[in-house]
């Protein structure tokens, strides 16, 4: 089995999980209590056993959770549930907004760089003033990026016809790989080959990262790794953005 699986931080009781997978071969989610891996016994709340990719799955839909039989007892196994149908806004609510990765900060500028997509794109440092600029670190083999690209799609979709949002994902891999693999999985942002070169110079290594960067260059958003309803944090700062004037 291919061991480029994801590495992932699930928070309980708090709904939240993260997955975030660097270069290394690793398949571990964490818990404030509990630490989960391939072997971990999971049932549903018939007793079912879930093969890994199955449970691993649901819990990333922020949907479900997972809760220990014996808190004292992980060999006992742990069960699979379904949260209450409680609407988003509410949830969101009561959820803490993903820590930030630890290759920007929120709050601070991030230096223009020029910048060209596959598909003939091209933002030059000058013309990333008065954007909206989001920025996604990824590479083709990434479990958890192509979990979230269902959902930056659905971003990317909703500003289609705003030109001053602008989303662009810088890319590991070279150009024939990109395309091989987006059109078995379109994703809309405009894509970059040959990242490293940019992930390097920004000091990103581990995948994927996020970033929402406003009109006068300050970074407003940003994570590394991927969780459930994240995406919505990314929709709110994209937003948030919009909304403030760039001589402000």
């Amino acid at each position: 089995m291919n061991k480029l699986l994801a590495l992932f931080t699930c928070f309980i009781l708090s709904s939240l999980y993260s997955n975030a997978q660097n270069k290394q071969p690793t398949a571990i989610v964490k818990t404030t209590k509990h630490t989960f891996t391939e072997k971990s016994l999971v049932m549903d709340s018939t007793g079912k056993i879930l093969p890994y990719k199955e449970w691993r799955t649901m819990v990333t839909t922020g949907e479900y959770m997972l809760k220990a039989k014996d808190p004292e007892n992980e060999s006992a196994g742990f069960i699979l549930y379904k949260y209450s149908k409680e609407p988003l806004a509410a949830r969101m609510a009561h959820m803490s907004q993903p820590p930030q990765g630890p290759y920007f900060t929120n709050g601070k500028s991030l230096k223009p760089f020029d910048i060209k997509g596959i598909d003939g794109f091209k933002l030059n440092s000058r013309g990333w003033a008065g954007k909206i600029v989001i920025l996604n670190f990824w590479y083709v083999k990434c479990i958890p990026s192509k979990q979230e690209i269902p959902e930056l799609n659905k971003i990317a979709a909703a500003h289609a016809n705003d030109k001053d949002i602008v989303f662009i994902a810088i890319c590991l891999e070279g150009k024939d790989k990109i395309e091989k693999y987006i059109k078995e999985i379109p994703f809309a942002y405009h894509q970059v080959a040959d990242g490293k070169y940019y992930a390097d110079k920004l000091g990103v290594d581990s995948y994927p990262v996020d970033v929402v960067i406003d009109k006068k260059g300050i970074v407003r958003y940003n994570s590394a790794g991927y969780g459930p309803l994240w995406d919505k944090w990314i929709a709110e700062a994209i937003d948030k953005c919009k909304k403030e004037p760039v001589g402000k």
